[in-house]
């Protein structure tokens, strides 16, 4: 797995359609002759590939959609409440976390970022990016801890 970028052909292609059979997805690409790498001529038919895309703009620049930019922000956002000792008054007041040490920031962080991982049912942050019941369920405290912030009823 080492070599894989010397491996790697890249081309450029167009989405044509999309289709299901009983083994998966059928994604269709269109590519111009001279884009064509000529070891996809000589493969069988059957060959696996690992494959990697990014969408591009108009610009031919990588194209980000609101929901993973949405995604990165939660992810920073996790990393940010861990060290925030509100949040990890939030969190004992929930009973999300059993006690936290005042008065340790790095074992407060700690005991907070473990007290999370938990609650949302994780092994690191950037699960988030692809577990959307434990994105709610983080976007739902973050609003709940904002709304204690400003004094209101949690």
């Amino acid at each position: 797995m080492d070599n894989i970028r010397e491996a790697a052909v890249n081309f450029e292609a167009v989405k044509i359609s999309m289709s299901q059979d009983k083994n998966g997805i059928i994604l269709r690409l269109s590519l111009h002759p001279n884009e064509c790498p000529p070891s996809l001529h000589t493969d069988w038919v059957g060959s696996r590939y690992m494959v990697a895309m990014v969408k591009l703009n108009d610009q031919d620049e990588p194209e980000i959609s609101d929901q993973e930019r949405e995604t990165e922000k939660l992810i920073r956002v996790a990393g940010m409440l861990c060290r925030n000792v509100d949040f990890a008054h939030y969190m004992f007041e929930k009973g999300i976390i059993e006690d936290y040490d005042y008065t340790d920031d790095e074992k407060r962080e700690k005991q907070v970022v473990d007290g999370l991982r938990q609650h949302l049912g994780i092994n690191s942050r950037t699960d988030l990016r692809n577990n959307s019941i434990a994105r709610e369920t983080f976007k739902e405290m973050t609003e709940q801890f904002r709304e204690m912030k400003k004094g209101k009823a949690v």
